[in-house]
């Protein structure tokens, strides 16, 4: 699994999540309740806004949305 960093100008953060690698891979864009890691129950709050079947087609629904990829990944 790779996850990637994308934020937008105010700060909201998506991430864009790689569950598989290779062929038939899929992508998820996924936002984390911040409140929730604040609590310290980190694995509730995380919501799947999108799924793709590839790549390229995740990357642009992000950029279209208003998101760029962060320097850092995890």
């Amino acid at each position: 699994m790779e996850i990637q960093i994308w934020s937008d100008e105010f700060g909201v953060v998506w991430e864009l999540v790689e569950l598989s690698y290779g062929e038939g891979s899929e992508f998820l864009i996924r936002e984390r309740n911040r409140l929730d890691a604040l609590d310290g129950d980190g694995h509730e709050g995380l919501t799947i806004l999108a799924r793709f079947q590839n790549r390229p087609t995740a990357e642009a629904f992000l950029y279209d949305e208003g998101f760029e990829p962060s320097p850092r990944s995890v």
